[in-house]
């Protein structure tokens, strides 16, 4: 491969790296609607080991299939028609990306965001090639191996970093959304909250009193049902059962799902990845 295919292949791995790390950051700085982390530590190393190679091949790919097929329609274009090199390194993708957009429009993807994608990716790749060539012209040899990857991977750390950084900004700030629990008054929570997958159900009296079937809880062994009544208490997005007996240990549920579709949960086992239990609001009679 030519020299300025090689760091064409590189920046387009590179960009697809950096876009990845700023996925990663915020799916880190995540958890799902029930309190857990939206990743697991086998997931993370898989990223770590196979990502790398990955990114190359789907750089090589590109490679292949965009950036020098635009550049040379490009080339071709400024020597048979009116219009600056430049001029035609910028539209030969536009065309190009809307070729490759309508055949996976025609999958079923959406046109004009794959076409914005696929037109945005050949950006720094075709900007890379034409600052090669140049550079190549006033030595009048062409670049090594070496000296490739010496250009092109520090800058690429440096293109990583910040868009991490940047997305963790974009996080912390609330600029990228998180996910919010409805946060219901007490008068809402009160009525019928019940298991889609089961028998389980609760009902929430006005007067805090509380009925209670097949209510799970984390036993020291196994699962257990309870049925009883008892009370309840709503404080800090979440609510605690006092019930009798000691065989009804169900302690505190989370207020979670959406305001349209309110949920209690609760996680048994694992915090991280856990076994969780919901009840929805049922609609009142």
């Amino acid at each position: 491969m030519a020299p300025e295919g090689t760091a064409a292949m590189l920046v387009c791995a590179v960009q697809l790296g950096a876009a990845l790390a700023g996925w990663l950051v915020v799916q880190l700085g995540r958890t799902d609607e029930y309190g857990r982390p939206p990743y697991a530590p086998l997931g993370l190393l898989c990223v770590c080991v196979f990502g790398p190679p990955l990114l190359l091949f789907l750089g090589a790919v590109h490679t292949a299939l965009m950036t020098m097929p635009s550049d040379l329609v490009a080339q071709a274009l400024a020597r048979r028609a009116k219009g600056a090199l430049w001029q035609w390194r910028c539209a030969a993708p536009v065309v190009i990306g809307a070729a490759y957009a309508a055949a996976l429009a025609a999958a079923g993807a959406p046109f004009l965001s794959c076409w914005a994608a696929i037109t945005a990716s050949a950006a720094l790749p075709l900007l890379c090639v034409a600052r090669f060539r140049r550079g190549e012209e006033r030595r009048g040899r062409p670049y090594s191996l070496g000296e490739v990857l010496f250009r092109v991977l520090p800058a690429g750390l440096l293109l990583t970093v910040a868009v991490a950084v940047a997305c963790g900004g974009a996080l912390h700030t609330g600029v990228i959304g998180d996910y919010a629990p409805p946060r219901p008054s007490k008068e809402a929570m009160a009525g019928v909250w019940a298991s889609e997958d089961g028998p389980a159900e609760v009902v929430l009296r006005a007067d805090g009193g509380a009925v209670l079937t097949a209510m799970p809880y984390d036993g020291w062994e196994r699962e257990g049902r309870c049925d009883g009544t008892g009370t309840w208490s709503y404080a800090a997005g979440a609510v605690e059962f006092d019930v009798a007996g000691e065989d009804c240990q169900v302690g505190a549920w989370t207020v979670g799902g959406t305001a349209e579709r309110p949920e209690l949960y609760v996680l048994f086992g694992d915090p991280d990845a856990g076994d969780v239990r919901i009840l929805v609001q049922q609609a009142a009679p």
